[in-house]
């Protein structure tokens, strides 16, 4: 298999609450609840204020703003309520060709049946002293900020960013461009104003550096969304309560855009994803549990350096558990030494964001032992009657898939595991027939019923289990 060559440069803007979104590249930023930009790196913020036929709108004060990720892409939709309608806005990530680099992408579509006026603004997060027109293109600090689609009709710079609300909501911005602006306590700030006619749309694009093309030119939403549908269809799944079933795309991206964390090459790891873990191996601990997981020596041998890795120290099981590794990299002392070294080596998972929220669905979902795996720990009253399907988690003795039935108020249980050995190894199910245990690796069984299990009869869900 083809193991990644380089680790992206993450940086996620930092005491900013919202959505991180992103592209494979590194460039990060963040959408607020309210639908305005950080762009990591940049010192400015991007809003849009709405002129409807009542009055302006800003949507990081309305009341009447509902925002949702449609799926597991880092796509957000921002409704903002006005007379007549929503003005809804899209926002996602993208990396353009050429030399103009990445640009968080913004669509406004006018649901309403009148125009309205959208002002793009711009005011300093980290600081901006210099602000300027230069055709569809807002610069702050000599880069582009923002761009539009279209020639505003409209414009309006100030020295203080806060003097841009009653300027532009007062009908003063201005209809030729403005001479620059320059303050230097770092307060500067900017709007474009375009017309939005009825049953139309606005593209505007947040770069990422000083390259900035058309927002036309960069990726549609729909590319981008089918682009991180391919990571999390190359990972493991989950179809049956929705507590554990609906979340796992969008955590899994959460966790492929942020920032480096503990854990979150153990978890990518577990969840199906090697190659993206193996680019974010940071520590002993990631490099045991990806080795552990796949037993493949290849993203050691061209793209982590395991000897840097040991010499910086971890816990000794962790390093006892690369002996195999050793092995086949062909160091038989290494080998020998770490295969000495008897001491227990944990999970390595994380402790907080997206990646536990992950570790919690796998630990429900499975536990390793060192004698095999315990399918189904605990399992939850609701549960109960609710067919479950799991596909290519990876753990410590192989790839498993399973499913559970539901034949009136007893579960039936199938099961596979790809093992990478052929040691012996026992499955257990605890949270549904604890009395149930095999040495098969793959199988059927009915198992007995629950406490407190109700007679059902669910449809089974469509998958490769039957």
């Amino acid at each position: 298999m083809a193991w990644p060559n380089r680790r992206p440069e993450v940086r996620v803007p930092e005491g900013v609450h919202g959505t991180v979104i992103g592209t494979d590249d590194g460039f990060r930023a963040v959408v607020d609840a309210g639908g305005g930009i950080v762009p990591s790196g940049r010192g400015f913020r991007v809003d849009w204020w709405i002129g409807a036929d009542d009055r302006w709108h800003d949507p990081a004060v309305e009341t009447a703003v509902r925002q949702v990720r449609p799926g597991a892409a880092p796509v957000l939709e921002t409704r903002l309520r006005v007379p007549g309608g929503d003005i809804v806005a899209t926002a996602w990530a993208a990396l353009a060709g050429g030399s103009d680099g990445p640009a968080v992408v913004v669509e406004l579509a006018n649901e309403t049946p009148v125009p309205v006026a959208v002002a793009v603004v711009v005011r300093p997060v980290g600081g901006v002293r210099r602000v300027a027109v230069d055709g569809r293109r807002l610069m702050a600090d000599g880069a582009p900020a923002v761009v539009v689609d279209r020639d505003p009709g409209r414009f309006a710079l100030a020295a203080d960013a806060a003097d841009l609300a009653p300027v532009v909501t007062g009908g003063r911005a201005v209809e030729d461009p403005p001479a620059p602006v320059v303050d230097r306590k770092r307060r500067a700030g900017g709007a474009l104003v375009v017309p939005l006619t009825h049953g139309s749309g606005l593209r505007f694009a947040v770069p990422a550096r000083d390259g900035a093309g058309a927002p036309t030119d960069l990726p549609g939403v729909e590319r981008v969304t089918a682009g991180w549908a391919a990571h999390v269809d190359r990972a493991a799944s989950v179809a049956g309560p929705d507590e554990l079933a609906d979340p796992v795309g969008p955590l899994l991206v959460d966790l492929l855009l942020a920032g480096p964390a503990p854990g979150a090459a153990a978890t990518l790891a577990a969840w199906g994803l090697p190659h993206e873990a193996a680019a974010r191996v940071d520590g002993i601990e990631d490099a045991a549990a990806l080795w552990t997981r796949y037993r493949d020596p290849a993203p050691f041998t061209d793209h982590i350096d395991i000897g840097a890795l040991v010499r910086g120290g971890g816990p000794p099981g962790a390093v006892a558990s690369l002996a195999g590794l050793f092995a086949a990299l062909g160091d038989d002392r290494a080998a020998a030494d770490a295969a000495s070294v008897a001491a227990p080596f944990g999970d390595g998972l994380p402790t907080s964001g997206p990646g536990l929220a992950l570790a919690d669905h796998q630990r429900r979902l499975v536990v390793e032992h060192e004698d095999g795996l315990a399918l189904l720990p605990t399992v939850p009253a609701a549960w109960l009657g609710q067919n479950l399907e799991v596909h290519d988690l990876a753990t410590t003795w192989g790839r498993l898939g399973y499913a559970v039935r539901w034949h009136g108020d007893r579960p039936a249980l199938l099961w596979e595991l790809v093992g990478h050995d052929d040691l012996p190894v026992t499955l257990t199910v605890p949270g549904l027939d604890p009395g149930f245990s095999t040495a098969d690796r793959s199988g059927e069984v009915l198992l007995a019923r629950p406490v407190d299990a109700a007679p059902v009869d669910p449809t089974p869900p469509a998958g490769s289990f039957s």
